[in-house]
């Protein structure tokens, strides 16, 4: 009976050792994927950064001088209308002014 103890014992150590070589081996692995998902992400992250930097960059920065330019000609735009529409009233001014001139003198 003794032997076969001892090999229920020796089989038992054999697997708690197997077990203990399976859960380091396992957490090994964990760590060495959480290490590559990082590297992954980094890389990501940084072929983002390059393609912000190289297609959407250029497109926000030809939207702000395009909208500066569009700015500056309505105002210009604005001003022109303001002198027209100066001129205009001291024309129906002094059209009316000629109008009554003219109507009293009949």
């Amino acid at each position: 009976m003794m032997p076969e103890i001892e090999q229920i014992v020796s089989s038992d150590e054999t697997a708690r050792t197997t077990l203990q070589q399976a859960d380091l081996e396992a957490e090994k692995m964990k760590v060495e994927a959480q290490k590559k998902a990082e590297s992954m992400l980094a890389a990501l992250d940084k072929q983002i950064q390059e393609i912000e930097d190289r297609e959407i960059i250029p497109i926000l920065q030809e939207a702000r001088q395009q909208a500066k330019l569009t700015s500056v000609q309505a105002e210009q735009y604005i001003e022109k209308l303001k002198k027209r529409l100066s001129l205009l009233k001291t024309k129906i001014a002094d059209d009316c002014i000629d109008l009554l001139l003219n109507e009293s003198f009949r």
